[in-house]
């Protein structure tokens, strides 16, 4: 098996109303769901694990690096869709995904840009010797413009289908992983057990 790469989407932060979600951390049960994710992971993993900054990405990655005897270290490349500061009046996940799909919200960070940034961040990594797959802890919407860039094929069972990002970004869980391997251009879901969005 060629080295490839996992993408770790966050476990679900504790909301705090009135706190930038830039700042939220995880709870008792999201914590949890990190040492079950750790524990699932069974493949040899490098060190250190990349993650974006944020409390509920860099827990999330401290977990599975302690139970992985890994470390871990910050990569301000791999952070989320940068977005304006002052929350708006609406659904989130409609915007965003209207995003994804092309259009333009006033102050969100150009798609191309992110898929760049993260890109040279993976690259990096990759480049880095060491053994085993490189993780990356990250954020749902980043991470996906990455993938898309890819255009990779979801292997499920015996057969594959066509990356769609939209579709895969509204069923990330909290937390999630996926193993992309770049000498097959296939994307495959390693472990889903978090949360839901809503």
């Amino acid at each position: 098996m060629s080295r490839g790469l996992i993408f770790v989407r966050h476990a679900m932060p504790e909301v705090v109303p009135g706190v930038s979600s830039t700042l939220w951390r995880l709870g008792e049960s999201a914590r949890e769901d990190c040492v079950l994710l750790a524990h699932a992971l069974d493949l040899p993993l490098a060190s250190p694990i990349l993650a974006s900054g944020q409390p509920k990405v860099d827990e999330t990655a401290a977990i599975i690096a302690m139970r992985r005897g890994l470390t871990t270290r910050v990569d301000p490349r791999v952070r989320e869709v940068e977005q304006p500061a002052a929350w708006f009046d609406g659904d989130y996940r409609t915007v965003a995904a209207a995003y994804l799909a092309g259009d333009n919200p006033h102050g969100w960070e150009p798609r191309e840009h992110v898929a760049a940034r993260f890109a040279a961040a993976v690259d990096q990594a990759m480049a880095a010797d060491g053994t085993g797959d490189v993780v990356v802890v990250n954020h749902g919407l980043a991470m996906s413009l990455y993938l898309a860039a890819l255009t990779p094929v979801i292997r499920e069972g015996g057969g594959g289908r066509e990356f769609d990002l939209v579709a895969f970004w509204r069923g990330l869980t909290f937390p999630d992983a996926w193993r992309y391997d770049p000498a097959a251009t296939e994307l495959e879901r390693l472990w889903d057990g978090g949360m839901a969005p809503e």
